[in-house]
């Protein structure tokens, strides 16, 4: 089974990813995986690196004024054109704003979005603005790196760690486990509060190949399973197999 079965899409989605774990290797395996005549545009609302340009075309909105005709002409070739508002000093791509995509919506078929940052670390605390979720979002795929359970709630591991200590009650350097994971994702001013309504909420626990034994991360998926999460994929978006396993409701 690949991801796109596994998250089980329908015709004309817009997936938008958040978390930490692997949400741009996720977000470009799913990419690869819808395939032709399919047309499917990337893009963020956040910040995302440079693609690799043997394989997506970079597409700048805020800087080329064809861009729009540009667009129509690589989706017609077959081509997953990567969309941002400009090229940063950085070598990342600058998100778009809720009006270009809705632009993009006019030509794309799937349109999946990185609207989340996490500075490579497997879990994050959000602020009061994150994550930045588009108001067309069809589905929201949460990510959460496997590898973070078992380590210490810190800097190292975890992006804005105090956050998590703070809505979690558990103390700085306490051991990741299931519990603290599941209560900061449902954490009612965590990642959730703005999910578009009629949108589905997928988990996907990434790098499950890094681990010896998957017994924790069943027990996570157990607990974040409800009214909100009704399916939790397991698996790698960098393994020869994507998806491992699914939980449902």
């Amino acid at each position: 089974m690949n991801i796109s079965e596994a998250i089980g899409l329908k015709e004309r989605e817009t997936v938008s990813l958040v978390g930490g774990g692997g949400k741009t290797s996720l977000m470009f395996r799913l990419a690869r995986e819808i395939s032709p005549p399919c047309k499917v545009v990337i893009t963020t609302t956040t910040k995302i690196f440079r693609p690799p340009m043997d394989e997506f075309t970079l597409l700048l909105l805020g800087k080329d004024e064809q861009a729009e005709k540009k667009l129509a002409g690589y989706l017609q070739s077959g081509l997953i054109p990567v969309l941002g508002s400009d090229l940063l000093k950085s070598d990342k791509v600058d998100g778009i704003t809720d009006g270009q995509l809705n632009v993009l919506a006019k030509y794309a078929d799937y349109i999946l979005v990185e609207a989340d940052g996490s500075k490579g670390r497997s879990l994050k605390g959000h602020l009061d603005s994150e994550p930045v979720i588009p108001g067309l979002t069809t589905v929201l795929v949460v990510v959460i790196g496997a590898d973070v359970l078992g380590k210490r709630l810190g800097d190292e591991y975890v992006h804005r760690s105090e956050i998590v200590s703070r809505r979690t009650g558990r103390k700085m350097g306490s051991v990741i486990d299931p519990e603290i994971i599941a209560d900061l994702i449902m954490h009612p001013e965590e990642l959730l509060r703005d999910c578009p309504q009629n949108s589905r909420v997928v988990l996907f626990i990434n790098k499950l190949d890094c681990l010896k034994d998957p017994g924790e991360v069943y027990r996570l998926g157990r607990l974040l399973l409800g009214k909100k999460i009704r399916k939790v994929i397991l698996g790698s978006a960098t393994g020869e197999r994507p998806v491992l396993d699914v939980l449902e409701s």
